[in-house]
């Protein structure tokens, strides 16, 4: 092969390559990895490249020469091709970066990115056919698989969706469950998780005393997981309560001991008490036992006051060697408030990272005394909401109340 002189100038650039046009021409035809091709008007190959005779099976890309994709392709891709490439001799309209589909006779498909335009003589003739095709199979195989991939990803968050609404639905009834009617003791209860179904409870289980009897837990975590506990405690205190025997320690234990070693990594604190007989001042007693909601709130209607109580030490559940704390009596006289609550609401946070706090539960609680008990508690979460400044709750939130009438 002619070698081709160049030369260095004086400023350290090389000078342009000379070489001749054809030359030129017949580098790109061997060399490149893209199939290049030159046809007639009768879609015959005048010129190719070596990639594309490679493609064929040909050793010497020449010897595509006067074939056309019929003598290449299955009836039905070359047709196709032809078509298009005499539409563009009509027309004198390209094709750019058309993706096809080619059929081999063997039965295989591979796909390609395929440019065509009308090629002229320097008169301004037309002389036939350009054209450039990038095999794209591997691109388009990705492709179509990514799009199954989405495909089976929409359709199983479609699933997870409906299952979200449904777990939801059946939580809502689950929680919490039948409501007693209990003679001058009115109830009150707020229930909110942070997604559609949380790990916060509230239950109301039957016992043999027929006595009010409530249950208030938080599973550590959030969202479904926490909320199949759920279903594991609503079962565990319904069992429980049926040899309940007027001790909530013991009754938090026993729950304790059907929830030790089948929650994975977590932990449920919890809040269970029951009221005794009325007196005839119209006092009772709320006997309570803790297992980590140590804190609870006691409003005091004739001095309004609300008293932050703590009650004896006990650890939470579903650890091996933990107990519920020993039993602790409130009395209650008529027209006072017993307020409970989980970590959701003393934890929320404003933008600047500051909790909600104990204080600021009391002094809402205090504000809003003179409503009746169930909106107070509502108050006192559209209260929260606003503090957080945010649409979203940061935690599942529970208030258990109760007032003497």
């Amino acid at each position: 092969m002619k070698r081709v002189a160049s030369k260095i100038e004086p400023n350290g650039n090389s000078m342009l390559l000379r070489a001749s046009a054809k030359r030129l021409f017949e580098s790109l035809m061997e060399q490149t990895a893209d199939r290049i091709y030159i046809k007639d008007k009768q879609s015959r190959f005048i010129a190719a490249s070596q990639a594309l005779a490679d493609m064929h099976g040909f050793k010497n890309r020449h010897e595509l020469e006067g074939l056309t994709d019929f003598d290449l392709f299955s009836e039905e891709h070359a047709q196709q091709a032809f078509d298009d490439e005499q539409r563009i001799i009509e027309t004198g309209k390209p094709m750019v970066n058309i993706v096809e589909k080619e059929t081999w006779e063997d039965g295989s498909v591979s796909w390609v990115s395929s440019s065509k335009a009308p090629l002229y003589l320097s008169s301004g003739k037309l002389a036939g056919i350009l054209g450039i095709s990038r095999d794209i199979t591997t691109e388009k195989i990705a492709l179509e698989q990514l799009a199954q991939s989405e495909h089976r990803l929409r359709e199983q968050n479609e699933i997870m969706r409906s299952d979200y609404e449904s777990a939801h639905k059946v939580q809502s009834v689950m929680i919490p469950g039948r409501v007693p009617h209990i003679n001058h003791v009115e109830i009150a209860y707020l229930w909110k998780p942070m997604t559609q179904v949380g790990g916060d409870i509230i239950n109301f289980p039957r016992n043999p005393c027929n006595c009010l009897l409530f249950f208030m837990g938080d599973v550590c975590g959030h969202g479904v997981t926490a909320a199949f506990y759920t279903v594991l405690i609503k079962y565990l205190t319904a069992h429980s309560a049926e040899v309940y025997n007027d001790n909530p320690r013991d009754f938090l234990n026993s729950v304790n001991e059907g929830i030790t070693g089948r929650i994975n990594s977590g932990f449920v604190t919890g809040l269970a008490g029951h009221f005794g007989a009325r007196q005839k001042n119209g006092s009772r007693k709320l006997i309570l036992s803790h297992a980590g909601h140590r804190q609870v709130l006691h409003y005091h209607k004739k001095e309004d006051r609300i008293e932050l109580i703590e009650l004896p030490n006990g650890t939470v559940m579903g650890l091996p060697g933990t107990a519920a704390s020993s039993a602790k009596s409130i009395d209650l006289q008529i027209s006072d408030r017993f307020y409970a609550f989980t970590d959701g609401i003393v934890e929320a946070s404003n933008p600047n990272g500051e909790e909600f706090g104990m204080k600021r539960v009391i002094g809402s609680l205090k504000k809003y005394a003179n409503k009746p008990v169930q909106e107070t508690i509502d108050a006192l979460h559209a209260t929260v909401a606003n503090y957080t400044k945010i649409p979203n709750q940061q935690d599942d939130i529970t208030i258990l109340a109760f007032e003497l009438t």
